[in-house]
């Protein structure tokens, strides 16, 4: 991962984010670029944006997907990469 864990995550204040359901879709209102997400997305992505680090969010997910904290870290990592890179999450220190 290429931030820390225990650093926070927002989403940026130009995202808004439909749930559709288990889904959901986020949209830079700025770009009109738009991203969606499939169930597991959402849940990270509603954790990430509400849990105190990127570490606490992990732990949930940890509880509630049968992973490995070595999967999980890498699909976190590349997920949270990819959404930073288009402009919809930022991080930054608790």
């Amino acid at each position: 991962m290429t931030v820390s864990l225990d650093a926070r995550a927002f989403a940026t204040p130009r995202v808004l984010c439909k749930d559709l359901g288990d889904e959901a879709i986020l949209l830079d209102l700025e770009t009109e670029t738009y991203f969606g997400l499939n169930a597991a997305g959402t849940r990270l992505w509603n954790l990430l944006t509400t849990a105190p680090t990127i570490r606490d969010a992990a732990a949930v997910m940890l509880e509630e997907y049968d992973v490995s904290p070595a999967d999980l870290e890498r699909d976190m990592a590349a997920l949270i990469d990819e959404l930073v890179g288009l402009g919809l999450l930022r991080t930054g220190n608790a």
